[in-house]
């Protein structure tokens, strides 16, 4: 779930630069990768011994706040964006809790993982 975190983080600040290419491929490597983690724990077991549906979990989120969050991409709309990358983290927050990590508490990034992604749209380099 770390590469989640680290292309999400990524995909707000294409966004705060207006790179709306650039989230717009943020946004397909966050699904890809949740997708495969979900494909590697599919199930995982609470407290109480219940199965949590991790697959479940995960297509309520590309119906709901991962599809607002590419359509804000598409249209570039920041206001829509940043409600939707929200709604996002509170829905990462809620699987969370079901997985028995309420510990693990998503927030808006600081600053991106890695220092090696220019964020600028405008940038022409490299080449």
């Amino acid at each position: 779930m770390q590469d989640v975190g680290g292309q999400f983080a990524n995909l707000w600040f294409a966004e705060q630069h207006q790179h709306w290419d650039l989230a717009n491929f943020f946004w397909g490597e966050t699904r890809s990768h949740l997708r495969w983690a979900v494909r590697i724990i599919p199930k995982r077991k609470d407290s109480a011994g219940r199965e949590v549906d991790l697959g479940a979990i995960l297509q309520a989120m590309e119906n709901g706040p991962l599809t607002q969050l590419q359509a804000a991409i598409k249209s570039k709309d920041k206001e829509g964006f940043v409600a939707a990358y929200k709604f996002t983290l509170e829905n990462c927050y809620a699987c969370h809790k079901a997985s028995d990590k309420p510990y693990l508490r998503p927030l808006i990034p600081i600053e991106p993982p890695t220092r090696i992604i220019n964020f600028d749209p405008k940038a022409n380099w490299p080449l």
